[in-house]
């Protein structure tokens, strides 16, 4: 798959490329290997029914990895793209704190959930002996966690980012990937969009008081792209 990247210089110069990988992930370590770290990277992945040209062991795993996360959109529960979660405040900081420990029985889902709001500080529960191969077996094998009664709006949306990106682990080990190396791409992606946020915040503080509403709407846009917090567009912080 060929993807179009935009990125930043240390300049500040907005560039643009492209860049041939497999999947999402594979594109983003390879640009990090080049010293690259886009703020957008464009580009379908694989579509499904390309699964035949990968060895057929491999595509009986991509293949019961798919029909578990069928089984949760058949109840209505479509995956989200990963996003900042909306509700209570306190709901929220709750689950951030002790890693949502009581929303989640699984730990892969536990783990997954704290990369889930792009541009936070990633806090993920602890790792035990053996869990990278208990994180492969449950994406390809288990169902994604199922909604709960009583439920707040930010748990629910979380669910559904979560659910998704057990399909992307899924793809990415069926495809010949680890779990370790998806953690770590997880890990990069969490700095690079940290580095970035910091960044546009620096950019609309250092501009003329004349232009920094206008620095903030276009930081803005680019930041709503990533699913980053957006910034007030009169300046403030």
């Amino acid at each position: 798959m060929k993807y179009r990247y935009l990125y930043q210089t240390k300049d500040n110069e907005n560039r643009e490329g492209w860049v041939s990988a497999r999947n999402r992930a594979e594109a983003y370590a390879a640009l990090r290997k080049d010293g690259i770290r886009p703020y957008r990277l464009i580009g379908d992945d694989p579509p499904k029914w390309r699964i035949w040209l990968v060895p057929a062991a491999v595509a009986a795993a991509a293949a019961a990895a798919l029909f578990a996360f069928a089984r949760s959109g058949a109840s209505g529960r479509a995956a989200l793209r990963r996003q900042q979660l909306t509700g209570p405040q306190a709901e929220i900081s709750a689950g951030l704190a002790n890693a949502w420990d009581g929303v989640f029985d699984s730990p892969l889902d536990r783990y997954l959930a704290a990369y889930a709001q792009p541009g936070w500080i990633a806090i993920p529960p602890e790792l035990g002996e053996g869990d990278m191969e208990r994180f492969e077996r449950e994406a390809r094998e288990a169902a994604p966690p199922a909604d709960r009664p009583g439920d707040g709006e930010a748990v629910r949306a979380l669910r559904r980012i979560v659910a998704g990106m057990r399909e992307e682990l899924a793809k990415y080990v069926a495809r010949g990937g680890t779990a370790a190396e998806y953690i770590q791409f997880l890990e990069e992606r969490q700095d690079d969009e940290c580095a970035f946020l910091r960044r546009a915040r620096e950019a609309v503080e250092t501009a003329p008081p004349e232009a920094r509403g206008r620095t903030a709407m276009n930081m803005n846009v680019r930041l709503r792209e990533m699913g980053l917090p957006e910034m007030p567009q009169n300046g403030g912080s």
